[in-house]
């Protein structure tokens, strides 16, 4: 087992792994249980500027469309709550209820991965702007606001098979007069270091998207030192807990799939 380096020791003279590369990146019997992203919801003002937007220019497929009212009730008499179960003991509304009516529609991403959207009058006019919104096209400052809190997720990245698919995607959106950003290239001084490339967008209610690629069959990956990923020089305290690793740095399991 390669030998983990003191804090602030040179390890780059000794050979020695640094400390925060020797990430813990599995543990518990739950590894290996999820399989990807079943679904996730967005809010849009619009669900049929939505659709259009999504079905139309982004390509994913409609295969569900429900409408139901928030409460409890609503949810015990709409299909999507069929059985019931779920909600057939609530009590009360708590001081966070939402009493809404929402449209939801879903979408086919691919390898059974669902996207969805929430239509509701009561969405904000300019949700607020990812983290690091300078990625983002120059119109991101009318059409969203400055994040005073965090928020339930930053941004969502699509992702394709190849780099000439984030270049045939940004063409397109173009061609649809949607603003993008120019393509950003994870890939560090002379190409040593490798991650995504990607670029930036929004849709026609304000929400941050990203399509992006490892571009997986790349042969590169192959040989690569995944310890490059582990960037943060101060990791917290649960990165580094239990057993320090055997081996080299795991692979993500889309690089070698026929050994899961």
């Amino acid at each position: 087992m390669t030998t983990v380096a003191p804090t602030g020791s040179d390890s780059s003279i000794s050979g020695e792994v640094p400390r925060h590369q020797r990430v813990l990146q599995e543990c518990g019997p739950a590894t290996g249980r999820i399989s990807g992203i079943n679904h996730l919801v967005l809010f849009t003002r619009d669900i049929n500027e939505g659709v259009r937007f999504y079905r139309d220019i982004l390509g994913l497929r409609v295969v569900r469309t429900v409408r139901f009212a928030t409460s409890a009730d609503g949810l015990r008499r709409a299909a999507n709550h069929s059985s019931g179960g779920a909600v057939a003991n609530a009590a009360e509304p708590s001081s966070v209820a939402v009493e809404m009516t929402v449209r939801q529609v879903f979408f086919e991403m691919g390898n059974g991965e669902l996207f969805s959207l929430y239509e509701s009058p009561a969405v904000a006019e300019k949700p607020a702007a990812p983290v690091s919104s300078v990625l983002w096209p120059s119109e991101i400052s009318e059409r969203c606001s400055q994040p005073r809190e965090p928020q339930k997720m930053d941004h969502l990245s699509f992702d394709v098979p190849t780099h000439a698919d984030v270049e045939w995607f940004r063409e397109h959106l173009l061609a649809h007069g949607v603003a993008v950003s120019e393509i950003s290239e994870r890939r560090g001084a002379n190409n040593m270091h490798r991650f995504i490339s990607s670029f930036y967008f929004l849709d026609p209610s304000g929400n941050p998207l990203e399509i992006a690629t490892f571009d997986a069959a790349d042969g590169a990956w192959r040989s690569y030192d995944f310890s490059d990923w582990f960037m943060d020089e101060d990791p917290v305290p649960a990165l580094l807990d239990g057993p320090s690793p055997d081996g080299d740095t795991l692979a993500p399991r889309w690089v070698h799939p026929s050994d899961e």
